[in-house]
């Protein structure tokens, strides 16, 4: 699923909750695309460590996972910010 979808549905469902106040929406949309850009960070974290513990023996492997997971996470940023 895009983020973007993902993020105008997850506003869709708090609006719901909230009475359909659409006043609100972007500032909305702003606190759901912060909390995955979190989770994001967070989940790159976790991996970083599991690349480090599995990939000791073989650090050069562990750094090009590393890049990679870096790269992935900068692409979602700039999903994430190009939606606003």
């Amino acid at each position: 699923m895009e983020l973007h979808k993902l993020s105008e549905r997850t506003t869709n469902e708090i609006l719901d909750c909230l009475g359909q106040d659409k006043s609100r929406s972007a500032e909305i949309a702003r606190i759901v695309e912060k909390a995955m850009i979190d989770v994001m960070r967070e989940v790159r974290s976790s991996c970083n460590a599991a690349v480090n513990v599995c990939c000791s023996a073989d650090q050069d492997l562990a750094h090009k996972i590393a890049d990679e997971l870096h790269r992935a996470e900068a692409l979602l940023i700039s999903n994430l910010q190009s939606m606003r």
